[in-house]
């Protein structure tokens, strides 16, 4: 194992095999790397394939800001059959006739997913009530009322049909259960479904054509620059590039001025860089047109 300087501070998109966890894969890098901070911007279950973003150093922190971005992804589902964990995992729970669906019928109602909507989130998953996981309680035989969340489909389509299994792409925002999403169409169908494959394709900008295999990970070593810096992650946010004055009072807590002809609003997310380019903190745009600090990076970046 080896301080590999050109991994730290960085996001690394890593194609994530089936059957591993994304904390695995952190595992796996620091068998590579001595890197003492690591974390990931979303993970991903052990049945699914696919794009995880890794985040070494000072990156850690920009999680959030990485999870909020669209994400795309391929799903397979089956129809005849719904399980408890609403994918292959899980014990069948309920088993109906699908011979009477058409690819026609499925073409018909994908449409009716699109935009914004409620959808309850699975017992078998990492959010928490009163504390604990609901899916350790789900494992326990417990099942709790959960709160519909806002999410929203921008896009989704059917990829291949060929019944009672069918594949479709699907681009969506934060917080949407792909699982949830298989059942979903199932019950719009009138036929018990569940997810049985499912691999993430995208993150905001970030692929998986550009993602480094967990199976290939010695790669990274070799690799001159890998991975994405703090600004390149951030690219998808506005930027004010201050001058050297502004990026040392910044350190100390004091935020530069929004330009005049910089066209934001109230709300929004910007970055802040450096005289040299790098990335000096993130801030909010506030209801007077003034910034508020979020974070300061105070790092020798390879920005």
């Amino acid at each position: 194992m080896q301080l590999k300087d050109s991994l730290n501070n960085k996001v690394i998109p890593v194609n994530k095999s089936r059957g591993i966890t994304t904390y695995d894969c952190i595992r796996k890098l620091k068998k590579f790397v001595k890197i003492k901070k690591m974390g990931h911007a979303g993970s991903l279950d052990p049945v699914a394939h696919g794009l995880v973003l890794l985040l070494t150093g000072e990156a850690t922190k920009l999680s959030n800001y990485l999870m909020d971005l669209p994400k795309k992804y391929t799903a397979d589902i089956k129809l005849g059959q719904s399980t408890d964990t609403q994918d292959t995992m899980g014990q069948v729970v309920l088993i109906g006739e699908w011979k009477h669906i058409l690819k026609e019928d499925i073409i018909d109602i994908l449409p009716d997913f699109l935009g914004k909507r409620l959808q309850v989130p699975p017992m078998y998953s990492a959010l928490k009530y009163k504390g604990t996981p609901l899916y350790k309680l789900a494992r326990n035989g417990q099942k709790v009322d959960r709160k519909p969340r806002e999410v929203t489909t921008h896009e989704i389509n059917l990829v291949s049909c060929k019944l009672p299994e069918f594949r479709i792409e699907v681009k969506c925002s934060r917080g949407l259960y792909i699982r949830t999403l298989a059942e979903e169409i199932g019950e719009k169908l009138g036929v018990p479904s569940h997810l049985s494959g499912l691999r993430r394709d995208a993150i905001g900008r970030f692929t998986i054509e550009k993602a480094v295999s967990t199976e290939d990970f010695d790669a990274i070593i070799d690799m001159e620059n890998p991975g994405y810096s703090l600004n390149e992650a951030l690219e998808h946010l506005p930027a004010i590039e201050m001058t050297k004055r502004e990026s040392a009072s910044l350190i100390n807590g004091v935020a530069p001025s929004v330009p005049m002809d910089m066209n934001i609003s109230s709300g929004d997310i910007i970055r802040l860089l450096r005289f040299d380019k790098t990335l000096g903190g993130i801030g909010e745009i506030s209801l007077t047109r003034t910034i508020v600090i979020k974070r300061v990076f105070n790092i020798i970046s390879s920005d």
